[in-house]
């Protein structure tokens, strides 16, 4: 009788629930949480592009930069590119610009035709 009474018992019993997963959370606004505390959004009204880079060691670097489709001009280390925005490191293939505490690296372009020596 005891196994009669098993039987019943798990032939009986109801089925787990299913878990179901949750939905992924929505990806953060990095721009508004910037915003948030006084910064500006990059509108790329001084777009920086890098057209070259002289590093002759740590302290002596600089990059030929142009800001906002201007002149290109050379850039020592530490010294303002645009608007609130300075060159911060320099690199072997790109830069670090400094804007307001903000990082950012510009690398540059794909040279297409290499016309110098570059090593």
């Amino acid at each position: 009788m005891t196994v009669s009474l098993w039987a019943v018992r798990v032939l009986s019993a109801a089925d787990a629930p299913v878990a179901t997963l949750a939905p992924p959370p929505a990806p953060i606004d990095v721009a508004a949480g910037t915003r948030l505390f006084g910064a500006k959004p990059d509108d790329g009204r001084d777009a920086i592009q890098l057209l070259g880079v002289l590093a002759f060691d740590a302290r002596r670097a600089a990059a030929i930069v142009s800001v906002g489709g201007d002149a290109s001009r050379v850039v020592s280390l530490g010294a303002a590119i645009g608007e609130a925005a300075k060159l911060a490191e320099v690199r072997a293939r790109s830069i670090v610009v400094d804007r307001n505490g903000l990082h950012r690296e510009i690398a540059l372009p794909a040279a297409e035709k290499t016309n110098a020596y570059v090593r």
